[in-house]
């Protein structure tokens, strides 16, 4: 049987299934269209052995993925309302209203790409904790 049909069988997302695969934790092998092919037995086999413990761990590692990359992308965006902002500044330094709005939207960036750069702490906290539930 195929990823997906294993996910089905045992009730989880695909892509737990491929995690599962690329772990190490289920034995597949490659066909020659690139799918994934798990023997019944196999899957037999490692159902039994599956445990809520397990799901939660790879649920948890799935959402720490899944904040990092939001976090990436809000750095970014926070990086890229700077960097306008700050140009708005050198456009508009002859105009002092206009000039006065864009240093408080750039001092509003700036809040924004702080907060999202504190928010690594957090990342970084789940991270560990993570790793940490994992070694138990």
């Amino acid at each position: 049987m195929n990823a997906k049909e294993a996910s089905i069988m045992l009730g989880v997302h695909y892509k737990t299934i491929l995690n599962m695969i690329n772990d190490g934790r289920l034995a597949a092998t490659k066909t020659d269209s690139g799918d994934w092919e798990i023997s019944e037995s196999d899957l037999a086999a490692r159902e039994q052995h599956i445990e809520d413990k397990e799901f939660s761990a790879i649920y948890t590692h799935m959402a720490v993925k899944m904040i990092e990359k939001e976090h990436g992308r809000a750095i970014k965006a926070a990086r890229e309302d700077l960097i306008f902002n700050a140009r708005m500044l050198v456009k508009y330094s002859e105009s002092p209203n206009e000039f006065n709005q864009h240093i408080k939207r750039l001092e509003q960036a700036l809040d924004a790409y702080k907060a999202a750069e504190s928010f690594i702490y957090t990342v970084e906290s789940i991270r560990k904790q993570l790793d940490a539930e994992g070694q138990k």
